[in-house]
């Protein structure tokens, strides 16, 4: 793991946008392709708009989600609206873009379709993870039901639906298998507060109580970003 800290989001966000540019330049050169999974939310957004500006070879990358709440693409709280809005614009719009919501009433009764949608999807050559003020992870909330069966080594399931109790909607959400299968994972953090669960996270030895914490242990090629 490695740790840069930044004096402001404008430096962070300008030096996370040419890392990752640079590695998926090298997965396209590399197999003609690159896959990049991205996290939702506000604060992605200016990281999003320097991306779809850059002049990388958009069309041979393939673009989803680490995780999206059950929605419609039309409902404001839809990571897919927010990604097609900010990222999927301008050059990256002609990039691949896989989402991981279907047309059912409930993920967990839409979950079949999505991981067969999800089967271009070879390797995760980028993901940018965020993290929340209780230690989730993509959809791998510490309330829901589904947290230990989403962490298990055993689970070799690609996705997994959840139902959060402190968080409103189902979400859909890769594995954490999956999440520490990715060549290179980013995260993010702005904030005292952030940076205090994460060093909480750091040490805690129940790593379903903070999920976070799972990756920071044991991803082996994971970026952690700090500006205040």
């Amino acid at each position: 793991m490695n740790i840069t800290k930044f004096d402001s989001n404008v430096e962070m966000t300008d030096f996370l946008a040419k890392d990752i540019i640079e590695k998926l330049a090298a997965a396209i050169n590399e197999t003609q392709q690159a896959t990049l999974l991205v996290s939702g939310g506000r604060s992605p957004i200016a990281l999003f708009k320097i991306l779809s500006e850059s002049e990388l070879d958009w069309s041979r990358v393939i673009i989803s989600l680490v995780d999206d709440r059950w929605v419609d693409v039309a409902h404001q709280d839809s990571n897919e609206a927010l990604i097609k809005e900010h990222l999927l614009v301008g050059n990256a719009s002609k990039a691949t873009f896989i989402g991981l919501v279907g047309d059912e009433d409930s993920a967990f009764d839409g979950i079949d379709k999505v991981v067969a949608r999800i089967g271009d999807i070879k390797r995760i050559d980028v993901m940018i993870l965020g993290m929340g003020e209780d230690g989730h992870t993509a959809s791998i909330f510490p309330c829901s039901a589904q947290v230990d069966s989403a962490m298990s080594p055993d689970n070799h399931a690609r996705l997994f639906a959840s139902q959060p109790t402190t968080a409103p909607h189902q979400r859909i959400s890769f594995t954490l298998n999956e999440i520490l299968a990715a060549k290179q994972v980013y995260l993010p953090l702005t904030g005292e507060k952030k940076l205090k669960v994460f060093e909480q996270a750091q040490q805690i030895k129940d790593q379903s109580a903070m999920p976070i914490s799972a990756v920071i242990n044991k991803h082996v090629a994971l970026d952690v970003l700090v500006s205040q």
